[in-house]
């Protein structure tokens, strides 16, 4: 509360499973495929799927929000989800 006297908005952006050169050093090919099945989106997150999300928290457009965690996994906390709720494919 201290930094809202200065309208100053401090937020988090929480990223799931990122598709970066160090996970293809730790993973395997197949773990990484398989693991982005599993995923509603059907794909691991991507670098520029991260800083979307930070550049929106950064601009105008957020202005009013502050102290929220924004969560950028592709659904992945849904994993354990009924079917019906899951989002529809395109």
């Amino acid at each position: 509360t201290e930094l809202m006297t200065h309208k100053i908005n401090v937020n988090v952006v929480a990223p799931g499973w990122i598709d970066t050169p160090g996970e293809h050093e730790t993973f395997s090919d197949d773990l990484i495929a398989e693991a982005a099945q599993s995923l509603p989106w059907k794909r691991l997150g991507l670098p520029e799927d991260i800083g979307k999300a930070a550049a929106f928290l950064c601009s105008d457009d957020a202005d009013y929000i502050t102290g929220v965690v924004l969560t950028v996994d592709g659904g992945l906390r849904f994993n354990h989800c009924r079917p019906d709720l899951m989002p529809r494919e395109k």
